[in-house]
């Protein structure tokens, strides 16, 4: 049995935290747990009740990293390192392309590992969203 349950939170650099969570609401839909405080950061909660916190950060520094270990070919890859669920996964690709945000061309039909949809936040950071196949 693994020692580990679940990730209950995960953290975020932005350049600032009170633009990024009107991002972060109004285009993920994610709530605010709080106002924010100057300097702080911001906690944004998902509809399963986890926390992203929004953090400021003076170099910001994009939340990817390259790896060799995702394409085929062993070609670099910017990857992401959160991969959000989610079960409106059109509407998401709409919103995400209405901001202005980087998102990928088109949602991918990944077949039984479902549909996936790479974006970034305005602050750069990558993230991965995928809807589970239809039963």
């Amino acid at each position: 049995m693994t020692m580990i349950k679940n990730i209950n939170c995960a953290y975020v650099p932005v350049a600032s935290p009170e633009k990024a969570a009107e991002w972060y609401g109004r285009v993920l839909g994610m709530k605010l747990r709080s106002p924010v405080e100057p300097g702080r950061g911001a906690i944004m909660v998902m509809d399963e009740g986890q926390w992203l916190f929004l953090l400021p950060s003076p170099d910001m520094t994009p939340l990817t990293f390259s790896t060799t270990g995702w394409a085929d070919d062993g070609a670099p890859f910017e990857m992401f390192p959160i991969c959000f669920t989610t079960t409106r996964i059109q509407p998401l690709y709409a919103s995400l392309k209405e901001s202005g945000a980087w998102v990928e061309a088109d949602i991918r039909d990944e077949g039984s590992c479902g549909l996936q949809l790479m974006f970034k936040d305005p602050d750069g950071n990558k993230f991965q969203v995928f809807q589970e196949p239809e039963a």
